[in-house]
C-alpha cells in the first residue's frame, strides 16, 4: 500500500495538463488584452485623425465667407466620416459634433466610438471607449488696403488707362465673395495737391459745408500737416488740422476703404490726369486711409482696422511716374523729404509699403525704394504690361497675407 502512495505521488505524467489548466485562463486574459489593447489604440489614432481632419475642412470652409454655419458643419462632418472608412468594422462611432465659432474663427469638432473587446463581458468590459476633440482656426486675417495713384500731367493718355485696369485687376484679385468684408481696398490720387473732396472740410477743422473757395463741395484741396501731427497718423483735431494752402488739385478725389468692387471700379473710372506731382501728400493721405485715430473722418463701413486687430495687415502701395516736386510748406522740407520721412513713420505703425516706379526717373525710383524700406517690395515698370504684372504680385502678396499669418 505503501509502495503504490509513493509511486503514485512519483507520477508526473498529468503535471503538464493541470499547470496548463491553472495558467489557461490567465493567458487568456493577457493575449486578449493585448488585441483588444491594440485595437483600441488603433481606434484612438484613426478618431483623432478623423476630427483633425474634420476640423481643419471647416476651418477652411469657414474661410469663405458666403458659407452658412450648416454648410460648415456638413463639409467637418463629410471630412470626419471619410476618415473614418478605414477603421475595425466591428468599431461603432457616433457622429460628430461640430461646433462653429466666428467670433474666434474657430471650428471644434467632438467625437466618440467604441471598439468591441475580444471576451465581452464574460470576463472584461464589452467596450473600449474612445473619445476625443480638435479644433481649428480659420486663416482669417483681414487686411485693410489703400493705393496711391499718380494722376499728374504725366500719367495722361495710355499710361492712365493702364494704371485704371492695373488698379481694378487688383481689387477683383483680392476682394472675393470668400473674403466677404475681411479685405477692403481704398485708394487716393494725387497731383499738385490731394483733393479730399467730402472729407476735405472736416480734415480741415471746417463746417462740412464750406465752399470758401468756391470750388464747390466735392474738390477740398488739401496741403500738408504742420507742427506735433505732421509725421505721424493723429486725427485731425485743433492743431492737428491738415493745411489749406494748396491753390490747385486733381478732379478725381479719393475712395474711402470698401469691398464694393463696383462702387471701387467707378470711382477708378472718374481718374483724370493733369498738374504736378505732391507725392508726400499721396502717402500721407494713403496712411490716413487706414489710420484707426481717422475714423471720425471716413464712414462708419469704412473705419479702419485697428493697429492691434488680432490677424490683420495694413498695406499700401505707392505709385509715381515722375519726381515728387511740389511741396506748400519750405519749413517741412520738399515733397521728396517728406514722403520718405513719412514712409518711414507709416511702417514704423505697421503698415507694410509697397512701391512702383512707372516709367519713372532714377530719383523717383530711389525715394520709392527708401520708402519701402525693402527692395523686394518696389517695383520697377516700363509699360502698361509690366505695371500690370507689377501689381498682380503685389496682390498675389497680400493674398497669401490674408490666408497665412
Amino acid at each position: 500500500m505503501w509502495t503504490n502512495c509513493v509511486e503514485f505521488a512519483r507520477d508526473t505524467r498529468g503535471n503538464v495538463a493541470m499547470i496548463f489548466a491553472l495558467i489557461a485562463v490567465p493567458l487568456l486574459l493577457v493575449g486578449a488584452f493585448a488585441i483588444d489593447s491594440s485595437r483600441h489604440l488603433s481606434t484612438n489614432q484613426q478618431l483623432q485623425a478623423a476630427i483633425d481632419a474634420a476640423s481643419l475642412a471647416g476651418a477652411r470652409a469657414l474661410e469663405d465667407a458666403t458659407k452658412s454655419d450648416d454648410e460648415i458643419k456638413a463639409i467637418a462632418q463629410g471630412a470626419y466620416q471619410a476618415n473614418l472608412l478605414g477603421r475595425h468594422g466591428d468599431v461603432a462611432c457616433l457622429n460628430s459634433t461640430v461646433t462653429v465659432n466666428r467670433a474666434t474663427g474657430t471650428v471644434m469638432v467632438q467625437a466618440s466610438c467604441q471598439t468591441p473587446t475580444m471576451l465581452g463581458e464574460a470576463l472584461t468590459r464589452a467596450n473600449m471607449d474612445s473619445v476625443s476633440q480638435s479644433t481649428a482656426r480659420a486663416n482669417l486675417t483681414k487686411l485693410d488696403l489703400a493705393l496711391m495713384l499718380d494722376v499728374s500731367g504725366s500719367m495722361g493718355g495710355t499710361k492712365l488707362t493702364d494704371l485704371k485696369a492695373a488698379a481694378k485687376q487688383t481689387a477683383r484679385t483680392l476682394v472675393t465673395p470668400s473674403s466677404g468684408d475681411r479685405v477692403r481696398i481704398s485708394f487716393v490720387s494725387y497731383a499738385a495737391a490731394v483733393n479730399a473732396g467730402a472729407y476735405g472740410n472736416p480734415a480741415q477743422g471746417k463746417p462740412a459745408n464750406d465752399d470758401s473757395d468756391g470750388d464747390g463741395l466735392d474738390k477740398v484741396c488739401v496741403s500738408e500737416r504742420i507742427g506735433t501731427a505732421a509725421w505721424n497718423d493723429d486725427k485731425p483735431e485743433l492743431g492737428k488740422y491738415v493745411g489749406d494752402d494748396a491753390p490747385s488739385c486733381p478732379n478725381s478725389s479719393l475712395l474711402p476703404l470698401t469691398y464694393d468692387l463696383t462702387a471701387f471700379d467707378t470711382a477708378i473710372d472718374s481718374l483724370s490726369a493733369g498738374g504736378l506731382t505732391a507725392g508726400h501728400l499721396g502717402v500721407a493721405w494713403s496712411w490716413y486711409l487706414l489710420a484707426p485715430d481717422w475714423d471720425d473722418i471716413w464712414p462708419t463701413a469704412s473705419a479702419p482696422l485697428s493697429y492691434t486687430e488680432p490677424h490683420s495687415v495694413k498695406a499700401v502701395v505707392l505709385m509715381t511716374d515722375g519726381q515728387f516736386n511740389t511741396s506748400y510748406d519750405a519749413g517741412m522740407g520738399d515733397s521728396n523729404t517728406q514722403a520718405k520721412k513719412m514712409c518711414g513713420k507709416m511702417r514704423d505703425a505697421g503698415v507694410r509699403v509697397y512701391a512702383v516706379a512707372f516709367q519713372a526717373p532714377t530719383s523717383a525710383k530711389n525715394t520709392l525704394k527708401d520708402c519701402t524700406g525693402d527692395d523686394s517690395r518696389f517695383f520697377d515698370a516700363s509699360d502698361g504690361t509690366e505695371l500690370l504684372a507689377a501689381y498682380d504680385a503685389i496682390a498675389s502678396q497680400l493674398s497669401q497675407l490674408t490666408l497665412v499669418n
